[in-house]
């Protein structure tokens, strides 16, 4: 294959100043996607165009009847929970009757049902030291795969702080985290947006001679844009570029500009005198010596926040994988910020089917639906080439549980977003036998991205209802 001279690697980034920012898909980039290949591992096959996989939670499940798909005047359209994505339901797959067989091995219906929702593995049940989850999640075995083609093996992203101490005998650490590098080690998430920005797009400055930590090499200017640092680089790139690349070049230095800007007023805000909530204060659990509850943040704004990061790392092909927590698995956060809700999720996930209990849980249902929504969107605006880059990537939004006020680990809710770079075919419901692993879709999954496996944890196949 004859490769143009003024192509550019894949993996190029504007620096300047200690500063690296990682680019979009640019068609001057074309030629460079065989040198990929060249440098994968010998079980990861880099599809043509990046296929990313985001995983997110469902804590406490969902209520689980205003679930899935029915006919509204003879046409199909989303129950209640999925209704706010109705506008991309031919981007989505519903897929039905799995169960993460290994969350039955025991039998409280928190920790030993949700730890392992992404490795399907029965986990060792304590309240030390001595973790066990019994294997390593999904998302962290596509990471070590994709890691030789990103700059990032895996973003994860979360919303709480983590919390200790035990409950009914189980290590609270395994409520925290739901992605595991190993079976003894949780892979942390990062909650603070500014973080996670800095970490994307901004270098570390050389450790010090004495050993000492890294200090950011921007941190006596953090009011100044990273996009100044490399004007020169990109005003060369865009002499190069197509009309065509200036557009998208121009369109992604605005949004990491936005980015910034959504940071520097969450900053200010922080510094603000909060007002708590009083109600919402009395009704969180005490967590480990932690109190969660709503501090007078927008809590929608921060989480948008946090998603539109994560986007920006698929974006520029930061990472091909990336996790977000809306929640603890069991969500003791209080809720008040949504009008009509004054308690926990998890409280108000246990509703009996009181009335005023389950008003509750169906507005926090609903209300992370509308962030899913927020992130289709964003996702399907970003063109690379002719696809976009939900086309491009595997949304993956499951609970541990079937419906939080019964805590049954059957037919979980399971939606998948986007085409996997045309591998999936969405639109439609997938139904398997009742009581399939959960772990069959995690091959499928792992093939998407190009990553070459015959079994996953208690797999007993693949799904291939799935591909197009």
């Amino acid at each position: 294959m004859t490769t143009r001279s003024w192509a550019i690697s894949r993996r190029t980034c504007l620096r300047g100043l200690g500063v690296a920012i990682a680019l979009p898909l640019l068609d001057i980039m074309t030629p460079a996607w065989a040198d990929e290949a060249a440098v994968a591992t010998p079980k990861f096959k880099p599809p043509a165009k990046p296929v990313r996989l985001f995983m997110l939670n469902m804590p406490c499940g969902t209520y689980y009847k205003e679930w899935g798909l029915t006919q509204v005047e003879g046409k199909p359209a989303f129950k209640p929970m999925l209704a706010a994505l109705q506008p991309y339901q031919a981007d989505i797959t519903l897929v039905h009757n799995l169960m993460n067989k290994a969350a039955v091995a025991h039998a409280i219906g928190h920790y030993a049902n949700e730890g392992n929702l992404w490795t399907s593995t029965v986990m060792k049940k304590t309240g030390g030291a001595d973790l066990d989850v019994g294997g390593v999640s999904v998302d962290q075995l596509a990471a070590r795969c994709t890691a030789a083609v990103t700059r990032f093996p895996s973003l994860n992203l979360g919303m709480e702080s983590p919390y200790g101490g035990t409950d009914a005998g189980w290590a609270r650490v395994y409520n925290n985290q739901l992605s595991w590098s190993s079976p003894t080690t949780p892979v942390p998430n990062e909650i603070d947006p500014k973080r996670a920005f800095n970490r994307l797009f901004r270098q570390p400055a050389a450790r010090p001679a004495s050993g000492g930590p890294v200090a950011m090499a921007l941190s006596q200017t953090e009011q100044q844009s990273v996009l100044d640092y490399v004007l020169g680089e990109a005003q060369s790139l865009r002499r190069m570029a197509s009309t065509a690349d200036r557009r998208k070049l121009d369109e992604y230095l605005t949004a990491v500009r936005d980015v910034e800007k959504q940071i520097e007023r969450e900053i200010k805000e922080a510094s603000k005198q909060r007002r708590v909530d009083p109600a919402a204060t009395k009704s969180v659990g005490q967590i480990g010596g932690l109190v969660t509850a709503f501090d007078g943040r927008d809590h929608t704004a921060r989480l948008r926040l946090m998603l539109d990061i994560a986007v920006l790392g698929f974006w520029t092909d930061a990472t091909r994988v990336a996790t977000f927590m809306f929640a603890h698995e069991r969500n003791d956060m209080n809720y008040s910020f949504i009008d009509g809700v004054n308690t926990t999720h998890h409280e108000a996930s246990h509703h009996t089917s009181s009335p005023e209990k389950l008003a509750m849980y169906r507005k926090i249902c609903l209300w992370q639906t509308d962030q899913i929504a927020y992130l289709l969107n964003r996702m399907s605006t970003i063109k690379e080439g002719g696809s976009t880059l939900l086309d491009n990537s595997v949304v993956f939004w499951a609970g541990a549980l079937n419906d939080g006020g019964t805590h049954q680990s059957t037919n979980l809710p399971i939606m998948l977003a986007g085409r996997g770079g045309g591998q999936l075919k969405p639109g439609r419901v997938v139904s398997q036998p009742m009581k399939s692993p959960l772990s069959n879709l995690y091959v499928s999954l792992l093939r998407c991205l190009g990553i070459e496996v015959d079994a996953f944890a208690d797999s007993t196949g693949d799904i291939p209802g799935l591909f197009a």
